[in-house]
């Protein structure tokens, strides 16, 4: 009873080893998408924002104050855009630059889509899954592979969005406090100094 009990365990270590790979795996997929979605989140907000701005734009007295606001507001914002650009763009180059030990790496991997392109006809892949499958040894340096590669991607995913929320925020507060100067400008210049939006 004790002795089945060991070579129960050591027979269910190759599964265990495999899905633990899968789900670091999948883990690491999750956070590649969060990460797309508070890029594009930011990139709406951020839209929105620009979208008030520009109805607005006719009623900004010019000065220095303002100039200066909207120097930094255009700076700002641009430099927003562009890192989260940069945030979507990792997924684009993932497997063009894929690091890792060129010994080891299989030619044609089945299991993800560049590599599935790669196979000249169904045959070959379905030939190509096999082999895969029946070792397991290559299914794992297929898996690790794509971990390694989608850790990096991450890493520089939320470098970028991290950088990209601070600028928002300034982005953001540059247009609020313009949007702020507003109010006690035209209550001491008078109300009908405000022009029409339409007009």
């Amino acid at each position: 009873m004790a002795q089945s009990s060991p070579g129960r365990e050591s027979s269910s270590t190759p599964p265990n080893k495999l899905l633990f790979v899968l789900r670091v795996l999948d883990a690491e997929n999750r956070l590649l998408e969060r990460a797309d979605q508070k890029a594009i989140s930011l990139l709406a907000a951020l839209g929105v924002f620009m979208v008030f701005f520009i109805v607005w734009h006719r009623i900004v007295p010019i000065n220095v104050f303002t100039v200066i606001l909207l120097s930094v507001y255009f700076a700002v914002s641009l430099a927003a855009i562009i890192s989260l650009i940069l945030t979507v763009r990792p997924r684009i180059r993932l497997f063009e630059e894929e690091p890792g030990d060129t010994d080891n790496t299989a030619a044609c991997e089945p299991a993800f889509f560049v590599g599935i392109c790669k196979f000249p006809t169904l045959s070959a892949y379905r030939q190509g899954l096999e082999n895969m499958i029946k070792d397991e040894a290559s299914a794992m340096d297929v898996y690790t592979r794509q971990i390694f590669g989608l850790a990096r991607v991450n890493a520089a995913k939320y470098r970028n969005i991290n950088r990209a929320v601070l600028l928002v925020i300034i982005a953001l507060a540059a247009e609020l406090a313009l949007v702020a100067y507003l109010f006690p400008y035209y209550y001491f210049h008078g109300a009908n100094m405000i022009p029409p939006i339409g007009g």
